[in-house]
């Protein structure tokens, strides 16, 4: 499937019970992504709103904890993939030959089995 119109709005709270909605529809170039697209909907419609001010710190706030988010999964495959060296340090030395890989986390990682069962050893 081509995806080849994209739309965006957004509705700014004003205060005092007051909104104002924006919205506009753009057709797709070639070379264009949808990504790219939206994301130029969206700085338009904060750029035309005339509460930008709280639209702009709303969607700050938004990617600085999308990048703490990365960040953080990106910290947590680093451990893993020391942890499973260090296992498989241990299984070839015959120190602890039933040392585990650090078990998946299904409720941190998309994709992954619901359950997983792992037996640990500690020596």
């Amino acid at each position: 499937m081509k995806t080849t119109h994209v739309e965006f709005s957004a509705l700014f709270n004003l205060g005092d019970y007051n909104n104002e909605k924006i919205g506009f529809r753009c057709q797709l170039e070639e070379g264009d992504t949808v990504e790219a697209a939206v994301e130029h909907l969206r700085n338009k419609a904060i750029e035309l709103s005339a509460g930008k001010g709280k639209a702009q710190d709303f969607y700050s706030n938004i990617w600085e904890e999308e990048r703490k988010l990365r960040d953080l999964e990106s910290k947590v495959k680093a451990a893993t993939e020391q942890w499973n060296q260090v296992a498989n340090f241990l299984r070839a030395q015959g120190l602890n030959p039933d040392a585990p890989n650090l078990p998946t986390l299904p409720a941190l990682t998309p994709g992954q089995p619901d359950e997983v069962e792992v037996e640990i050893d500690v020596f």
